[in-house]
């Protein structure tokens, strides 16, 4: 990734504790980058180590090449290239950690009111939603896309200008400890917790520490800060502890009474939900049951910021989300590509959306891995495979390592002779859907990032 961002070799260096090795500190660099391929002016490269490449490789051919005026290290043995190629060396421990240091720093010079979302589920609809709810009535930077990691928050926060007045943006994890990382870079002044639920469970063991993992968004809040927690999540009790240890005030929102912030009531269509909200229509072109908490969640804070109830709704006319999440598609029958990702939580929250909108319909639930929940991986699978058939759905197809697990739930829900089916390939599947969907046919496809099932849509769209 890449930033446009005027700084001297010596304030970087400090900022992010390191140690200059050669070179001027007066250096002025123009950008930074930690991309070898996509390089700004007067560049301060910042090499990561991967799983597949080391950053550091490519500095030899930086340097010698004139791309680069600072490169941070942390390696020896780059002292005579970087004298020779007249640039500014700078030796750090980390330079992940170093990339964090510098956004952290450049965070205190703004006086944006910061707002952090995480959560297992809708961090990036949630963002997105709320961004345009704000950003009528404040100048509003956001994460692109799902830039929420340890690289793109930094990169996020580093674009962070005087003249912003609001920053929503969007903490991934996959560890412990990321998301704290994460909150002492941004500080924010309100936080949101949308969910949490079997995700990253493979790294993390239990919900329990999924909550306590997304909980570490406190750690950069100062005390009497705003919290919003879905009311009708997992854990709740561990989230609401852990915030008020913090000494931060829980707000919370959800569908039933046990919320605080909660609708007087709400409705599904096809490409369309709405809530009902101090006596006012609210709605956004969003699928799914999943995406009135969502909605809930961003019209919940947009309130704290003073965004009036109609503000609100003119700014969802022109909405649009993020490409792969539960968009609907027309061929004759209903198409739901829910490709982005999956896991038990998320799953759930699909199948359940397609028996409510869709009752009557023959509904047929395309599946394929939910990655990264460890030992229970096998459990998690059956137990949504039984949701298929407890769902209504009148066929499932499955592909992936799991597919049997998938298949083994969903009989013990009823779904016998021929209605649960597991597939070898991607192509045996789309072969049998394509002779088997008929007019009116609802079909949901879903599954992990890594699964690509979005081939499966791309398939049945031709």
């Amino acid at each position: 990734m890449k930033a446009d961002y005027v700084i001297t070799a010596g304030e970087a260096a400090r900022a992010c504790g390191g140690r200059i090795i050669c070179g001027d500190t007066a250096t002025v660099l123009g950008s930074i980058s930690t991309d070898s391929r996509d390089l700004g002016r007067d560049c301060l490269f910042i090499p990561l180590a991967g799983e597949k490449f080391d950053g550091h490789d490519f500095i030899p051919a930086l340097a010698e090449g004139g791309l680069v005026r600072a490169v941070f290290v942390m390696k020896d043995g780059f002292e005579e290239l970087a004298r020779r190629s007249n640039i500014v060396l700078v030796r750090c421990d980390d330079t992940l950690r170093a990339l964090g240091s510098l956004a952290a720093a450049h965070r205190l010079t703004k006086k944006a009111q910061v707002i952090a979302i995480t959560g297992t589920n809708g961090k990036t609809t949630t963002k997105e939603l709320l961004g345009a709810m704000l950003q009528g009535h404040y100048r509003t930077l956001r994460n692109e896309k799902n830039y929420n990691n340890e690289i793109g928050v930094p990169f996020t926060v580093l674009g962070l200008a005087d003249s912003h007045e609001m920053a929503v943006l969007e903490l991934g994890m996959n560890h412990r400890g990321e998301i704290e990382r994460l909150s002492r870079i941004v500080r924010p002044h309100c936080a949101v917790i949308t969910n949490v639920g079997e995700g990253h469970l493979e790294f993390l063991g239990t919900v329990e520490n999924v909550a306590r993992a997304k909980s570490e968004i406190f750690a950069g809040m100062e005390r009497g800060s705003t919290v919003f927690v879905n009311a009708e999540t997992e854990c709740l009790d561990i989230v609401t502890s852990e915030a008020r240890e913090r000494g931060c005030e829980v707000r919370t929102f959800g569908l039933t009474d046990r919320a605080h912030i909660r609708p007087e009531s709400y409705r599904l269509q096809r490409d369309r939900v709405e809530i009902t909200y101090r006596g006012e229509n609210i709605g956004a072109p969003l699928y799914g049951i999943h995406n009135v908490y969502n909605l809930m969640a961003a019209v919940a804070v947009a309130e704290k910021y003073d965004i009036s109830i109609e503000e609100i709704k003119k700014s969802l006319l022109s909405f649009n989300n993020v490409d792969g999440r539960s968009q609907m598609i027309d061929r004759g029958y209903v198409l739901i590509n829910d490709t982005y990702n999956s896991n038990p939580l998320s799953s759930r929250y699909a199948l359940k959306s397609v028996s409510m909108i869709f009752p009557e319909r023959r509904k047929v639930a395309v599946l394929s891995d939910m990655k990264e929940l460890g030992d229970g991986a096998e459990r998690f699978h059956a137990e949504i495979g039984r949701a298929v058939g407890e769902n209504g759905f009148d066929l499932l197809c499955a592909w992936g390592s799991m597919a049997a697990d998938y298949v083994k739930g969903a009989g013990e829900s009823g779904m016998t002779d021929g209605r649960a089916r597991e597939f070898e390939s991607k192509d045996d599947m789309v072969r049998f859907l394509k002779g088997t969907l008929t007019e009116h046919d609802v079909v949901l496809v879903k599954g992990s990032r890594s699964m690509k099932m979005e081939e499966i849509i791309q398939a049945l769209s031709r």
